[in-house]
């Protein structure tokens, strides 16, 4: 086998025929956009964005320069370093794989290790965009209360050293404070996180912050710096091993930081932005007022898909979300939730639920993503206030009996045993797990001890008894009977309701 070649400026012309690359001059790319939290997703999404559009010749001046915030990103930036910021796409569709190399990403700070230089990007008015992908953890906003949470360690610590932030709330109220006292440009903060009203949430959690800080910024960042909603889509697994030998192996390229994902995309953003932006729409992003319903219709439909295939596969031993998706009785599961859960969707513009629901089972049953199941199943207490209880809540307070919906939670805690049918450990991954202690504690057999928890179900189990019923006698069939049997008879149920 030939030696494959180091990704880089200088190898560019030496790589395979077949592979995608930059065809525009980087050296003339600069980056009013920055982005904060330069992961997978990040270099899967917005930067490919990007890429196409400086490829069709679109102004040089949106490129991207990267930050990252976590110790985890030292091992990133070393590698972006080394090749030069570019790194590969690895797009697999079943059997079809391609790799694309991507150029738009111009530079990238490990933020513990150049603090000043990193406020000074920020606050420099050439920095018309700065974006975020900080996970939903990362706005320190209290899931049931929307509070911001003033008291988090990190957030104290920023407070009390603003000029050594440690956060993304702390390193832009930093510039803003510059540009401030320079009375310098405005500048847009665009959320593109997997969360309810990004941009509201984004803004929420920078006044909130600057308001402990100094009222005066809080009214500079008020006139200052817009916030747009964004919906955001690409399945987006973890990058492993395999994946870097195949693309030695298959294309010839040594590649120290690619990213794999799908083919499909989507971005739905609403286009308040403050100081310009690129010509997203000529490369398939949706421009709109309003992107609330394509929210809700990704969130409960595809993320609530997702837990409904992730809770039940895990339980049932497979290891991604493929597997999952074809066993006949999970796709009927997921099926079957989609079509409980489109009666609560707003009408979406342009979108066919028919096509957009068939579309979704079709990407789970990509078999070459190898989609991990423990990645779905991650910060489960998230995810279940997230992506299951509004819709749970909206079918109830329209009178209706849900059935599927309260067999996923039901899925989601018996999988808080930890272990699967087969006896096998999982791992539980979730930073929001304390709160359902009192009922793992208890044994994980008393489904009101789990939804009286309202940092994740609200009011429900007060509100509504009925569900804590419907889902105590799911959980009871699943330890009596077994998580297959119990699937057959809610989906029976279903069918018959």
């Amino acid at each position: 086998m030939t030696e494959p070649i180091s990704l880089g400026i200088s190898s560019l012309s030496l790589l395979r025929s077949g592979i995608e690359r930059p065809a525009y001059d980087r050296s003339k790319t600069t980056s009013r956009l920055v982005h904060i939290g330069v992961g997978a997703f990040n270099r899967s999404h917005l930067a490919v964005y990007l890429d196409d559009l400086l490829s069709l010749g679109e102004s040089g001046r949106w490129g991207e320069f990267g930050i990252g915030l976590l110790e985890g990103d030292r091992a990133l930036n070393s590698a972006l370093t080394e090749q030069d910021y570019l790194y590969g796409l690895l797009l697999m569709d079943n059997n079809d794989v391609r790799y694309r190399v991507i150029g738009s990403l111009t530079g990238h700070l490990f933020a513990p290790a150049a603090k000043e230089a990193v406020i000074a990007r920020l606050a420099s008015p050439d920095c018309a965009i700065v974006s975020l992908t900080v996970t939903e953890g990362g706005y320190f906003i209290d899931d049931a209360t929307r509070r911001f949470l003033e008291n988090h360690p990190d957030v104290r610590h920023d407070l009390e050293n603003p000029n050594e932030p440690k956060t993304w709330v702390g390193f832009v109220a930093a510039a803003c404070e510059r540009r401030m006292a320079a009375r310098s440009a405005p500048f847009t903060l665009l959320s593109c996180d997997n969360v309810h009203g990004n941009g509201g949430v984004a803004r929420t959690a920078l006044l909130s912050f600057a308001e402990l800080r100094d009222p005066a910024l809080t009214q500079w960042i008020e006139r200052n710096v817009a916030f747009p909603n964004s919906m955001v889509d690409r399945i987006t697994p973890r990058t492993t091993d395999e994946n870097r030998a195949a693309i030695a192996e298959k294309f010839g390229v040594r590649d120290l930081a690619p990213v794999v994902s799908e083919p499909f995309r989507q971005w739905v953003l609403e286009d308040n932005f403050i100081a310009g932006r690129p010509a997203f729409e000529r490369v398939g992003v949706q421009m709109t007022s309003d992107v609330a319903p394509y929210e809700m219709m990704k969130m409960r439909l595809l993320n609530g898909g997702h837990s409904t295939l992730g809770y039940s596969g895990d339980l049932l031993g497979y290891s991604y979300i493929a597997e999952a998706a074809g066993d006949p009785l999970l796709r009927d599961l997921l099926t079957r939730f989609m079509a409980e859960v489109r009666p609560t969707l707003r009408p979406v513009p342009g979108i066919n639920l028919d096509e957009y629901t068939a579309s979704v089972v079709n990407r789970f049953s990509n078999i070459a993503i190898r989609d991990q199941v423990a990645r779905i199943c991650s910060d489960g207490c998230a995810k279940v206030a997230k992506f299951l209880v509004p819709s749970l809540r909206d079918l109830l307070a329209a009178g209706q009996d849900p059935q599927v919906l309260p067999f996923v939670i039901a899925s989601w805690l018996h999988y808080l045993r930890g272990f699967d049918e087969n006896g096998r450990p999982m791992t539980i991954s979730d930073p929001g797990l304390a709160a359902m202690d009192p009922f793992r504690d208890a044994g994980g057999g008393d489904a009101r001890l789990a939804l009286e928890a309202r940092s994740v179900f609200g009011d429900i189990a007060t509100a509504y008894p009925r569900v804590v019923e419907a889902v105590q006698a799911i959980l009871d069939d699943m330890r009596r009977h077994g998580v297959r049997e119990a699937i057959a008879r809610a989906l029976e149920v279903a069918r018959t309701a």
